[in-house]
């Protein structure tokens, strides 16, 4: 099986649009694309699955600028409060570049499972995080009640997620077992994008072509029903958090929503203590927003770059330009074992 010198290589690979590499009876290799009936047919199964998906989103554009920035301060507020650690445990979930303040209820989700996959995420016990916050109530959800967005009562649970530049949320579905429908979302502080369909690649991150991009401005609303919110995954791309953004999602438990047993979470510690403060955490990575966008080195290069440059040099006839390669060769080879075995340790490598 032939590797990958990077991984934007590979991406192009898993696609129906890659170019396929045939080998003819002369030796000689070719690439051939694929068909335009190939293409065009996979082009109308993805215009379709869109179509599905935008039919079932609403957007709408309630809040003005001024609503905005009022609301914008009470989101500040919340970070300063969890930075003092002056919430209830569960309440606060730190990443880096991203930030989550769970209110009415919070869950389980991603490393936090015992089990991965989905239907494995679980409500914490009652009590375990903060109430939703009364400006919440008054300025956000009183709103979208009153231009008919929600039925009044629906919210008991209502998640801020405070991204920086670079940020992102993989792809998911929201917990079917977990939350009823819809999923209400309302947006802060920048203009930003929810992609769908999307599939993420780590070390570094790598986004493919979203099936469907949806933009979000400032102070919109974003309604998932149906399609869009239970059979295709959305995300957040590191590339579209350009500016500090912050979201508000809003949904209703299930009542036979699975929970955590209390005595699960701490059993050891009695119930009125485990509601201590959490310490304020900083994530030092720096924002970086054009990461993904960025081509992967990977050994494999490294050993062509090595190549490429013994071949320069034997062209030029010098035994010198040899034994200076494989000194450069051995300076790497040094470096690479330093950095993989002891990052404080200095290896002298020796030529026999």
């Amino acid at each position: 099986m032939a590797g990958f010198t990077d991984l934007r290589e590979k991406l192009k690979s898993m696609t129906p649009h890659r170019d396929k590499v045939f080998e003819y009876s002369d030796g000689e290799k070719r690439k051939h694309r694929e068909s335009d009936d190939d293409e065009s047919e996979h082009e109308e199964r993805r215009d379709a699955e869109a179509s599905k998906v935008k039919s079932s989103i609403k957007q709408a554009n309630i809040f003005t600028q001024e609503e905005c920035a009022r609301i914008e301060a009470k989101i500040d507020e919340v970070v300063a409060k969890g930075d003092k650690g002056l919430y209830r445990e569960h309440t606060v979930d730190r990443a880096p570049l991203r930030n989550k303040y769970f209110f009415g209820e919070g869950y389980t989700y991603g490393s936090q499972l015992e089990k991965r996959g989905p239907g494995q995420e679980r409500l914490y016990s009652e009590g375990e995080v903060d109430d939703i916050p009364d400006w919440v109530h008054e300025l956000v959800i009183d709103r979208l009640v009153t231009h008919g967005v929600i039925a009044e009562g629906f919210v008991n649970s209502a998640v801020i997620n405070d991204y920086q530049p670079g940020g992102c949320i993989v792809s998911h579905v929201d917990p079917i077992h977990i939350f009823e429908r819809p999923i209400v979302s309302v947006s802060f502080f920048s203009d930003s994008a929810l992609c769908f369909g999307c599939k993420f690649q780590f070390k570094p991150i790598r986004v493919s072509e979203p099936v469907l991009y949806l933009p979000v401005g400032r102070g919109s609303v974003t309604v998932l029903s149906g399609y869009a919110a239970d059979d295709i995954t959305h995300c957040i791309r590191p590339q579209d958090i350009k500016e500090r953004r912050a979201v508000i999602i809003l949904r209703k438990t299930r009542p036979d929503a699975p929970r955590l047993n209390s005595s699960s979470l701490s059993p050891s510690i009695p119930s009125s203590e485990r509601r201590h403060i959490l310490k304020a955490k900083r994530s030092h990575r720096k924002a970086d927003p054009d990461a993904a966008h960025r081509p992967r080195i990977l050994e494999m290069d490294k050993e062509l770059q090595r190549r490429s440059l013994f071949s320069r040099q034997r062209r030029h006839g010098d035994g010198s330009s040899e034994n200076s390669w494989r000194k450069a060769d051995e300076r790497e080879l040094g470096s690479r074992y330093t950095q993989d075995h002891a990052p404080t340790r200095r290896v002298k490598m020796r030529r026999h």
